[in-house]
């Protein structure tokens, strides 16, 4: 009995470590700046998965995350000091699990935007090695794979980019049965009175 015991624990230990994470197929950025670099922007995330590398579906895991790190909870203000007033959002969106971000900002460079002086135009480098995100679309004007920088004439003050991320897992699965059930739930429509 007390092997059996051992083994259960074991296995339940073993599964709770196996990697899993959220991924999304694209974002997009809506940004919109005000004089002295200050301004407003809106992160849309489309059809966010669960992703592993291995077919132990870790989905349950990975959604309970995104609700109470990242929607309820203070992940992404956390990963991205300089954001302020910030709103989240999940929503349905052509049968696939979506949200958003609202917040606002005091200076480009909490965007990673940079202007070389008062006269240059904007620049956003898309291709960071740390990044997995891939331009898809831009109001901008996108230097080519060569340079992946976006640049905005001066003076242009609605920003847009639309990015891909390039996923390493083998393994995706909707999150979207688990939102419509975790809306019903007493917890979600307590939330929604707050």
């Amino acid at each position: 009995m007390t092997r059996l015991l051992f083994l259960a624990l074991a296995s339940v230990a073993i599964l709770a470590l196996l990697p899993g994470c959220l991924i999304v197929e694209t974002k997009e950025y809506h940004i919109t700046l005000k004089n002295g670099g200050a301004g407003e922007a809106r992160i849309v995330f489309n059809n966010i998965q669960s992703e592993t590398d291995d077919t132990v579906d870790v989905s349950k895991s990975d959604f309970n995350q995104l609700i109470d790190l990242y929607l309820h909870g203070s992940q992404f203000e956390r990963d991205n000091p300089g954001y302020r007033s910030v709103e989240k959002h999940l929503y349905e969106k052509g049968g696939k699990l979506s949200g958003d971000v609202t917040f606002a900002f005091d200076s480009l460079a909490v965007l990673r935007l940079f202007q070389y002086d008062n006269d240059g135009p904007l620049m956003y480098f898309v291709g960071s090695p740390l990044s997995s995100e891939v331009m898809v679309e831009t109001n901008g004007t996108y230097g080519r794979d060569w340079m992946p920088v976006v640049f905005w004439p001066k003076g242009t003050r609605d920003l847009y980019i639309k990015t891909r991320v390039v996923s390493q897992g083998s393994y995706h699965r909707s999150l979207l049965a688990l939102f419509k059930a975790w809306e019903q739930s007493p917890q979600a429509k307590e939330k929604a009175k707050q």
